[in-house]
């Protein structure tokens, strides 16, 4: 039986943020990687630091989101690596929709269409990666073919369901930094009825991973960073369905973001091994484990609660949209709720803005296909 509806869940979840306000319990939303293997080759990924032969079953996943939800969890974001080359994702999405979570996948879009049935019908939003609107999109992320199937896709999932909400998030960086790529970007999230994100090269992950990964090949320098959010801002003046607060943005623009994080409030991570993490030293130093430890009794972490207090406070190295957002409502900004309801509460723009001059080679890829490309096998 479900237990809730849009409008329930949406009444629930605040009264939650204003109870945890007043007088702070614990995290309400869980995020959760579901596996640490992936069929993509990013070369920037920081997320790379767990084996992969270490994810959790899917009892001792369905028994983490049930013990979640005991203790108050209202939703639940579910991502990697890559969720879709599990074989249980549907069994696990189906558990996650009767225990009544708002549900968000993170995925990469390489098996979205063939496992559209399973998933779809039990989650809440879809956020794809998608860094450019053009097949260098698969050159970043190793796939070929990635970027029409990820096109592909979401027609698929409009066609079923036009009114699911779909999320592109684009990580801005030396590849895709251009006026040219971000305005490429702008017109295809109008074009295909979805809203999009924009974030810069999450860097926090790889703070305690440095020796491994090389993540000056693909940074972009403040000036170029700057540029390309002043034009996303422009953007959204103009009515293009973008999701980021005019906060995040002129932060972004300004700089590397200051800010007070209060994201430990609300947000509990969960690694594919059942680590409970502590993001200020993301996979190096974990708080707990699942599998040792029960759910219930790590939540009551003396670590929880100094990241959650004055120690997390004074932390703002993490440049990610819900991080900083989160945090400036917490501190009484109420302008990203503004942006949140105004995008993520409908699918489709309410009026389309005036069309880009695109280039041309932007403007045939946009154009649908009349054949499917298959997916790649798990």
């Amino acid at each position: 039986m479900r237990l809730r509806n849009d409008k329930a869940g949406a009444v629930e979840v605040t009264r939650a943020l204003l109870r945890a306000k007043l007088r702070w319990r614990n995290p309400i939303y869980l995020s959760h990687a579901l596996t640490s293997r992936c069929n993509a080759r990013c070369g920037f990924c920081a997320w790379n630091f767990y084996e992969q032969d270490s994810d959790l079953t899917t009892e001792e996943v369905k028994k983490l989101y049930s013990d979640a939800r005991r203790a108050g969890f209202l939703a639940l974001s579910i991502w990697g690596g890559e969720p879709l080359v599990r074989k249980d994702v549907g069994e696990i999405f189906h558990h996650a929709y009767q225990l009544g979570f708002t549900t968000n996948i993170v995925t990469n879009g390489v098996l979205l269409e063939r496992k559209m049935d399973q998933v779809v019908p039990f989650i809440d939003r879809i956020s794809v990666s998608v860094d450019h609107a053009s097949e260098l999109h698969d050159e970043l992320r190793g796939v070929p073919g990635l970027y029409q199937r990820i096109v592909d896709a979401t027609r698929a999932i409009r066609r079923r369901d036009p009114n699911k909400k779909i999320v592109f998030i684009c990580t801005l960086q030396k590849a895709n930094v251009d006026r040219e790529s971000v305005l490429g970007m702008a017109e295809l999230i109008r074009s295909l009825g979805v809203v999009g994100v924009f974030n810069g090269m999450r860097l926090e992950a790889a703070a305690d991973n440095a020796e491994e990964i090389d993540l000056e090949r693909y940074n972009p320098t403040q000036a170029q960073l700057a540029e390309a959010f002043t034009l996303v801002r422009q953007l959204k003046e103009q009515g293009y369905p973008v999701v980021n607060s005019f906060t995040h943005l002129d932060k972004m623009r300004s700089g590397p973001p200051h800010y007070h994080c209060h994201w430990p409030k609300f947000m509990l991570p969960v690694e594919a091994n059942g680590d409970i993490v502590d993001c200020m030293h993301w996979g190096t130093r974990p708080i707990g484990n699942i599998r040792e430890t029960e759910f219930a009794e790590l939540l009551k972490s003396p670590r929880l609660r100094a990241l959650a207090g004055k120690e997390g406070e004074q932390c703002h190295r993490c440049v990610s949209l819900h991080r900083v957002e989160i945090s400036e409502v917490w501190a009484g900004n109420l302008e990203p709720l503004r942006s949140w309801w105004g995008n993520l509460g409908s699918p489709r723009p309410t009026a389309a803005p005036p069309r880009l001059a695109l280039p041309a080679r932007f403007a045939r890829r946009l154009r649908p296909r009349t054949t499917i490309q298959r997916p790649i096998e798990p």
